[in-house]
């Protein structure tokens, strides 16, 4: 009646649990090159390439040259490229130049932002992991000049 399963047959049951412990690369690391995770990624050293993964952190002392394609994004530390995520948090210690693609942006007063934001609509892939080449001309956004939260 009770029998155990093997690794191989609850994970073809889907009874494998979601919260998995994040890729971490630590500050003396530097990555030339993209990253793609299935699972969580914590950024504490510097990537000179794309970051794909489903939760991306940039922590203080983390550095992305390249693009961050996520379901949901923390930046702490430098952004230089496209931000494309469901949810995207700057804090007050980051540095963002570039383009966010968003559907919920939370800012922190003191972040520094020189980036053109552009809000996801239905007519833009509803998976934020899914860049939709023939159409990325399309999400053009709209330059709003420099944005600079006073509290």
């Amino acid at each position: 009646m009770f029998q155990k399963t093997s690794k191989t047959e609850s994970s073809v049951l889907g009874n494998t649990p979601k919260k998995t412990l994040p890729s971490v690369l630590s500050s003396e690391l530097h990555i030339l090159g993209n990253l793609i995770s299935s699972g969580p990624i914590d950024v504490d050293g510097s990537v000179e390439g794309n970051v794909k993964g489903d939760q991306v952190t940039i922590r203080q002392s983390g550095r992305v040259a390249g693009d961050v394609v996520a379901e949901v994004v923390h930046v702490y530390g430098e952004v230089r490229g496209l931000i494309r995520a469901t949810a995207v948090h700057l804090y007050s210690s980051a540095r963002i130049e570039g383009v966010i693609i968003h559907k919920s942006l939370t800012v922190e007063d003191g972040a520094f932002i020189d980036a053109k934001f552009k809000r996801m609509d239905a007519k833009v892939s509803a998976d934020p992991l899914v860049i939709d080449e023939e159409n990325v001309d399309s999400l053009d956004p709209k330059p709003l000049g420099n944005l600079r939260l006073i509290g």
